[in-house]
């Protein structure tokens, strides 16, 4: 497994020999709101929570043509969605998205999407999974005292904040500060994870993006 922050929500992962862009922005997204780089492949598959332009900006730079957005099983890799609502009034305000289950190599990672509330249901389903990429920005998504709350419940084995503030992005998201001050387990910077080098468990791994 290899995993790489890519900056929002988007992520770089290899896993069980694919190579996987997870929520992908579009340069310029929202009305130019957006001046991450632009994401560069060639990846084998694209994958993505929900249709919004900072997380389904797909371009030919990512190199293919497969955009999966419900259950598939790739070559090494099983993917299972979730829905759960974009914002904490069940979706009357943003919508739906979704979570998405990762498992290949002996390992379950889950990417939560714009995750804004969950029930019961959802934590069961998360439970269990060694990686889990959470955001934690608030406004659009949960925030940071909510997002430390879930983990607290589901207990992954680490976890990735994201869909926080950047400069470079002009939305009115909170840094990782609250979440990790909420959450009270250590942190580690990290530019990315690589073959052997999975965090010890307990831990919140803070990747900087390109």
């Amino acid at each position: 497994m290899r995993l790489r922050f890519l900056g929002h929500a988007a992520f770089d992962l290899h896993l069980g020999g694919q190579r996987l862009c997870l929520d992908p922005h579009r340069p310029g997204a929202l009305g130019g709101r957006f001046q991450l780089p632009a994401i560069v492949g060639p990846f084998d598959a694209v994958v993505i929570s929900h249709r919004h332009a900072d997380h389904a900006g797909w371009t030919p730079a990512l190199g293919c043509d497969r955009v999966i957005d419900s259950d598939a099983d790739l070559d090494g890799v099983q993917l299972r969605f979730r829905w759960v609502p974009h914002d904490d009034a069940g979706g009357l305000r943003m919508g739906m998205t979704r979570m998405i289950e990762l498992r290949g190599e002996g390992l379950r990672l889950v990417h939560c999407g714009d995750i804004g509330d969950w029930d019961q249901g959802d934590m069961e389903w998360l439970r269990g999974c060694d990686g889990l990429l959470v955001p934690v920005g608030g406004t659009f998504t949960l925030d940071g005292a909510r997002a430390a709350a879930l983990v607290a419940a589901v207990a992954p084995r680490w976890v990735v904040p994201m869909h926080a503030a950047d400069p470079r992005v002009d939305l009115p998201l909170a840094t990782v500060a609250p979440f990790v001050a909420a959450l009270g387990w250590p942190v580690e910077q990290v530019l990315e994870l690589g073959p052997g080098q999975e965090p010890a468990a307990g831990h919140v791994i803070h990747m900087a993006a390109p």
